[in-house]
């Protein structure tokens, strides 16, 4: 039996991952006017970005002798994969989101939008799905259905490694997806905007800063446990990147409305490219 302890975590995980990015894009929408284009936008560019062009590419070197030689490297694994790696790919699809197809929806509040939008399909796609499949398994093994809608079309190690991961698995761990992705989501916000702002004074070492805090956040968490660092002291990294990300989404919005009324910016059109400063 798979505790009720879990299924509630479970519960909340997948109500943080689903219901908080869509009830902060109703509220925003409501009180701020967001651009639900910047929410699509975010969404789809974390797609294209991630899904289709980063997971693939790297599905692709794993699969290259040189290249599973290097993994076993932390600091390549760690750092230059899972962090850097993401940094540039995801931080330039900000950079073009917000240069072309938002260039002239450039504001404090669209930059939220776009983080939500963002950060909430990201939650959704790596993190909800799977916390719905196990919801749904794990009633399937309480109520004793497993066996006869799963395992029929599982062979029997695949279908006890399931339902021993479930049953087994620390009630607490479903809670702290929840709570990452939670967290994760004020990071992306956070990282949307300080692209953004490197957009609206057109200084383009903004989007490095943004490649380079992103690989702040991914890499550590890796490799503290790798080294057997205990999971609360990774989860306490991770908010407190996320409480700073929090800090600069509220002192940003003045920024924004500094920029806005010193430059007159209201959006930015391609030829705008020409007259970025490189620092």
């Amino acid at each position: 039996m798979v505790s009720q302890t879990s299924l509630v975590f479970m519960i909340i995980s997948a109500v943080l991952v689903f219901v908080f990015p869509l009830g902060a894009i109703v509220y925003l929408y409501k009180k701020e006017r967001i651009s639900w284009k910047a929410v699509g936008v975010g969404a789809l560019t974390f797609i294209l970005f991630q899904i289709v062009t980063r997971i693939p590419l790297l599905s692709y070197l794993s699969a290259q002798p040189g290249f599973q030689g290097m993994m076993g490297n932390l600091f390549f694994s760690a750092v230059l994969v899972g962090g850097l790696s993401a940094g540039v790919f995801e931080e330039i699809g900000r950079y073009l989101a917000f240069r072309f197809p938002l260039r002239r929806d450039l504001s404090w509040q669209n930059g939220v939008a776009y983080g939500l939008g963002h950060g909430g399909i990201e939650a959704i796609v790596l993190v909800g799905i799977t916390y719905i499949n196990n919801i749904v398994i794990s009633l399937m093994i309480n109520t004793g259905q497993f066996e006869n809608l799963i395992g029929p079309g599982l062979d029997a190690a695949t279908a006890a490694l399931i339902k021993d991961q479930l049953i087994n698995t620390p009630p607490i761990y479903f809670l702290i997806g929840g709570l990452e992705r939670f967290f994760t989501l004020f990071i992306q916000v956070g990282l949307s905007l300080v692209v953004l702002y490197g957009v609206i004074t057109r200084q383009i070492r903004y989007l490095v800063y943004a490649i380079l805090l992103h690989t702040l956040v991914n890499a550590p968490p890796v490799i503290l446990l790798e080294r057997g660092v205990n999971i609360w002291w990774v989860e306490l990294y991770v908010f407190i990147v996320a409480a700073s990300a929090g800090f600069w989404i509220v002192r940003a919005r003045s920024l924004f409305n500094q920029e806005t009324t010193r430059n007159g910016v209201e959006g930015l059109t391609a030829e705008d490219g020409a007259e970025y400063e490189g620092g």
